[in-house]
């Protein structure tokens, strides 16, 4: 038999919400972070891709997921480490070149270069990618 829990109802939609808050400000950081840094580990473009991409997935535990198309020449290390540092999460960099699901990032993920205008990022969330 079901029984009423508003209290708990109440509590799991204010998690939802900052969740999402939480969401919004940790692609905004990371994607300002990645065009303003990326290029000193030899990297010029990739995408973020995973939950914090994607409304309603994202907890107070999901890391951020990055690929990058430049690992021969990328100090994807150095990257991982100094942006899991600034945003103060986890970070998943993933080489693509050795990627099987590769052409799903590409297509699903959420690309950013650092020849990106500022304005590119509110661009695509605002559009739902």
């Amino acid at each position: 038999m079901a029984f009423p829990t508003p209290l708990l109802d109440a509590r799991l939609a204010r998690e939802k919400e900052q969740n999402e808050f939480d969401r919004l400000q940790l692609l905004e950081s990371a994607v300002e972070w990645l065009r303003a840094n990326a290029e000193t580990y030899g990297i010029a473009h990739g995408y973020i891709f995973g939950s914090v991409t994607e409304p309603g997935r994202f907890t107070q535990t999901s890391d951020v997921d990055v690929a990058v198309d430049t690992w021969e020449t990328g100090n994807i290390c150095g990257l991982m480490g100094y942006l899991s540092l600034h945003l103060n999460r986890d970070v998943d960099v993933i080489p693509l070149d050795q990627c099987h699901f590769a052409d799903k990032i590409r297509h699903l993920g959420m690309p950013w270069s650092v020849n990106d205008s500022p304005d590119s990022l509110q661009k695509s969330t605002d559009s739902g990618d």
